[in-house]
């Protein structure tokens, strides 16, 4: 990336049934980046049309394909030299983004970590003690990251959900990783299945700390 140039910026951002939040989301996210990408994960309701309407570039998934080939498909899709990760349901405040993106351009590290005030569930502290058994990070789990271009498009996500493999990956490929404070938002819509995914979750970290 051209330290002299204003680096172009892409937000991913997967969806599954989010036509509530996901208007909201997209417009909340424009003045901080130029070019937002929904990967639509086989939603039966109007989240793609909603993206679209709203200004995004929506990808559409048949079928429901998973967070983890949902969230690759964005990062080989997207443009920008730093692409930005959020969820879909507006629990991710777009006002961070600016600070998330500053330690890249500042050329401090390849991957910034919007670190929670808390992690909500108890199978998501397990992962993230695990994976500190590699690299050290308070929030392995976060869905809300900044990543350099030529670090994500070399990346192969794999796994449930990214909870401590991605942080892995990227260690195993030499980033540094920082870390940042975000507060989070409540869920206004929907409801996640959390507890069954982290724990298939965990297998996969397993591997990839003996491996």
């Amino acid at each position: 990336m051209n330290k002299a140039a204003k680096p172009k910026i892409s937000v991913v951002i997967p969806a599954y049934n989010e036509a509530m939040s996901i208007g909201n989301v997209i417009d909340n996210c424009k003045a901080f980046c130029d070019e937002i990408i929904i990967v639509d994960d086989g939603s039966t309701d109007d989240t793609s049309e909603i993206a679209k309407k709203n200004g995004a570039v929506a990808i559409r998934n048949e079928k429901t394909l998973g967070l983890t080939k949902a969230t690759q498909k964005g990062l080989e899709v997207a443009s920008g030299d730093i692409i930005v990760t959020m969820d879909a349901d507006g629990q991710h405040d777009p006002n961070y983004i600016l600070k998330l993106i500053k330690p890249l351009t500042e050329g401090k590290g390849e991957m910034v970590l919007g670190v929670r005030t808390e992690i909500p569930h108890r199978s998501e502290r397990i992962i993230n003690s695990l994976t500190n058994l590699s690299v050290k990070c308070s929030d392995t789990g976060t869905g809300f990251r900044a990543i350099k271009a030529d670090l994500a498009k070399k990346m192969k996500l794999h796994g449930i959900c990214l909870c401590g493999t991605l942080v892995l990956e990227a260690h195993k490929r030499g980033a540094r990783i920082i870390e940042i404070p975000v507060q989070t938002k409540p869920r206004i819509h929907g409801k996640r299945k959390i507890r069954t995914r982290h724990i298939r979750q965990i297998v996969y970290v397993l591997r990839d700390l003996i491996f």
